[in-house]
């Protein structure tokens, strides 16, 4: 059983902000902000007993870590959240994780296209029946945005390690015109960035670093804007619409409609339907929805 706890609780020094001064376009100095560490992928291994296998499907409830993302969409996800009942929170969650960041264990590239595409239309069921107005729209562009990311993943061939692309992480009531300082000296300067890293993997906070390197910005600025070129590159990409749903058409009107729609689109679409409609039934379950 794998699962990604958050350790969201860890603050580091591990960023800076940089200014632009409108007038002379002069770099100034570089304040720091304190940033969260948004969490580190832990993987354990659980035995189950020979009973415990034997459960029935509906007796096992799971409760999925939360998904941070960034700053933006952690805020989002916990303002469109919050007071509703904990099986709407545990089901959000428990989606992202089957369907959206799936860990390594799905590593068939149209099984992961088919989860993606049925957790977009699973979002818009808990959009049309819990959710209305501003806050199911919120929801909704919340949701898109992880998928957008979720297409980015890329597997590292030597170490298996996955990765996807993400928004700049902008702390709370930061300017605009924020820069992430440590991820200019990820770009420019790879070695001092990896020292950074270490310092603060060692129980430090990187500080020394980070105003080491804040220091050579105002001599250095075309590194502002290949951090700028390369932030809109990643906006852009990720706001472009990339998933084409074949699971769009389903009916969302009660949860016994959309369980046959999604069933009778599986037909259609996957010789393989065993795994996703219980994708489904777990859906329901995590919803505390009972459907025949």
């Amino acid at each position: 059983m794998n699962f990604e706890p958050l350790r969201a609780q860890q603050a580091v020094l591990s960023s800076g902000s940089l200014r632009i001064d409108p007038a002379s376009k002069q770099v100034l100095s570089p304040q720091l902000h304190e940033e969260k560490l948004s969490r580190f992928v832990v993987q354990d291994t659980v035995e189950i007993s020979e009973a415990g296998r034997k459960l029935a499907e509906g007796d096992i409830v799971s409760h999925a870590a939360k998904y941070f993302g960034t700053t933006q969409i952690n805020d989002a996800l916990n303002r469109v959240l919050e007071g509703q009942p904990e099986e709407v929170s545990d089901a959000v969650y428990n989606m992202i994780q089957s369907n959206f960041i799936v860990d390594g264990t799905v590593t068939d590239e149209k099984q992961r296209a088919v989860l993606l595409e049925m957790g977009v239309s699973q979002s818009k069921y808990i959009a049309d029946h819990y959710m209305e107005g501003d806050k199911a729209k919120e929801f909704m562009q919340t949701m898109n945005q992880i998928a957008g990311i979720a297409l980015t993943r890329t597997i590292d061939s030597e170490t298996g390690d996955i990765s996807y692309t993400t928004p700049t992480d902008r702390p709370i009531g930061a300017p605009e015109d924020y820069v992430k300082l440590s991820e200019v000296m990820k770009q420019v300067d790879p070695q001092k960035y990896t020292a950074f890293m270490n310092d603060i993997k060692g129980g430090g906070n990187g500080l020394s670093q980070l105003l080491s390197f804040a220091q050579k910005v105002p001599q250095n600025p075309y590194w502002i804007n290949k951090y700028k070129e390369r932030t809109e590159q990643t906006e852009e990409l990720l706001n472009k619409p990339q998933l084409t749903n074949w699971f769009d058409k389903a009916d969302t009107s009660s949860a016994s409609a959309f369980m046959n729609s999604m069933q009778n689109l599986l037909k259609e679409s996957s010789p393989a339907q065993d795994s996703y409609m219980q994708n489904m039934r777990g859906f329901f379950r995590n919803l505390g929805v009972q459907v025949d």
